[in-house]
């Protein structure tokens, strides 16, 4: 989990940290004369304005995460601990009449479905996320 975490991570960083550029440093000025400190500055107004984008590189982790092979394929060893797309490799690989496609892309559309009801139900909040800087003004 360590290394899948600390090789996705950069994405998170980079956005979070691009979306911190744009804001206004009015706001912490404003919030350093009622008498809040930094971690009340980070906790109470930062932190809020950052949800949209944390939330946004938490699916786009998520769906990373979910559709990896290779870190898959060269760090879990054994059958047990295999992941859906290490499945669906070995049950296509495994054939020796020659691949039945039928199956193959059955076991495709049913390891998608999670991944498509998640995003079906948190939908709103992905969008959100995505256009947060899109609007000026």
């Amino acid at each position: 989990m360590l290394t899948v975490a600390g090789t996705r991570l950069g994405v998170v960083v980079f956005l979070a940290a691009g979306f911190i550029r744009t804001l206004p440093v009015d706001f912490e000025e404003a919030a350093e004369i009622d008498g809040a400190g930094r971690w009340q500055i980070y906790r109470r107004m930062i932190l809020p304005l950052l949800a949209p984008i944390l939330f946004t590189g938490a699916v786009m982790l998520i769906i990373s995460v979910w559709n990896d092979f290779y870190f898959a394929l060269f760090l879990l060893q054994g059958s047990d601990r295999a992941t859906l797309p290490l499945t669906l490799f070995q049950f296509a690989s495994s054939s020796t009449h020659g691949v039945r496609w039928n199956l193959v892309f059955a076991h495709v559309v049913l390891t998608s479905l999670p991944l498509l009801a998640v995003y079906g139900v948190l939908q709103r909040g992905v969008l959100g996320g995505l256009t947060e800087g899109g609007v000026t003004g």
